[in-house]
């Protein structure tokens, strides 16, 4: 059936037949009518702008819903196809080929989604437990060794590479073997307490439930307290091979302490606490007053050149002022002058 205006006309009054109508909409559904053949380009400026005719609206609605076609040629073709039938009959007018118009003349803008970077993700964590009788060997992925005592367990990350440091959080006693990185600290966290490495052997003990014991046997480690509410001053101790320490990390006070002297004599010192007792052997007078500074939670003025190379020994039966006997102690035996400034 051959396709004419007038049929068109009468399809779209809705006064054609059945075979009329299937012709029609085959057409429509093969691409058959041709916008130039039934609207030649010479006549699109002779339009008259917003015609009003009847039907407009719901004319206008079912040219929307005709184009849902996706690919992008089929739907202006599409669109073109029911624009020349409406234009030709007058009953879409100017708008339908004013939207053909501005659909075709202006740029198609493509909205492009920002590429976002994708987050890392946090690394997994490893936890070890030795409940057995013997010290199990733990691999860092690292490259350090951990040996993990009895009773005791670590945690730590699968993978350093994203971090900034090497934490490891012990519970117990353990001895480390700490593989070399200056770019990523090695630090153990106990209660408290933080020792950090780069690269060295250590071990740390907490198995006592106040306190925390520190050996260095080969390198240099750094030893510090977290916040407290004791009033004591913080923690901040360095250390080099066969030294160590004891401190109560619930008070933060230094009940034993160990240290290599780097006088001609090679002499070792160390302080402990027993049984109400405080035993000096050999201590270097810095090392000394450091830990009268911290336990009895004062802060002391001295000269540092002039205690420099100067040592103690001394046992005293511990109460809250024996400092004072200490520190009287120290002046007259090495003739200097130790200033109590107040309580810190």
């Amino acid at each position: 059936m051959k396709i004419t205006k007038e049929l068109v006309e009468k399809y779209l009054r809705g006064e054609a037949n059945t075979e009329e109508v299937n012709a029609i909409q085959n057409a429509l559904d093969n691409n058959q009518l041709n916008l130039d053949d039934w609207l030649p380009a010479s006549e699109w400026h002779n339009i008259e702008e917003h015609i009003a005719f009847e039907q407009h609206d719901s004319i206008k609605q079912s040219l929307i819903k005709k184009i849902t076609i996706r690919d992008t040629k089929q739907r202006i073709y599409a669109l073109l196809k029911y624009a020349a039938i409406l234009l030709l009959v007058g009953t879409l007018g100017w708008e339908s080929f004013h939207y053909w118009k501005t659909t075709t003349n202006t740029p198609t803008i493509t909205s492009v989604q920002k590429k976002q970077t994708p987050k890392l993700e946090s690394p997994s964590n490893f936890y070890y437990i030795n409940s057995g009788n013997s010290p199990m060997q733990v691999d860092v992925p690292d490259g350090s060794k951990i040996e993990l005592y009895p009773n005791s367990e670590v945690r730590f990350a699968d993978n350093f590479s994203s971090l900034s440091s090497r934490d490891i959080h012990l519970k117990g006693k353990a001895k480390f073997v700490v593989a070399k990185d200056k770019s990523r600290p090695f630090n153990v966290h106990t209660t408290g307490l933080t020792t950090t490495a780069l690269g060295t052997i250590f071990s740390v003990d907490e198995l006592k439930s106040s306190q925390t014991k520190v050996k260095l046997f080969e390198g240099r480690i750094q030893l510090k307290s977290l916040k407290n509410t004791t009033g004591s001053p913080p923690l901040l101790l360095e250390f080099i091979p066969n030294e160590e320490i004891t401190i109560d990390h619930q008070q933060l006070q230094i009940i034993a302490e160990e240290r290599m002297n780097s006088s001609k004599f090679n002499r070792r010192g160390f302080y402990s606490e027993k049984q109400n007792t405080l035993i000096f052997k050999n201590l270097a007078l810095k090392d000394l007053l450091h830990i009268i500074s911290q336990n009895y939670n004062i802060k002391l003025e001295f000269n540092s050149e002039v205690i420099e190379n100067k040592y103690y020994s001394g046992t005293y039966e511990n109460d809250p002022s024996v400092f004072r006997k200490i520190l009287s102690d120290i002046q007259e035996l090495h003739h200097i002058t130790i200033t109590i400034q107040n309580k810190i």
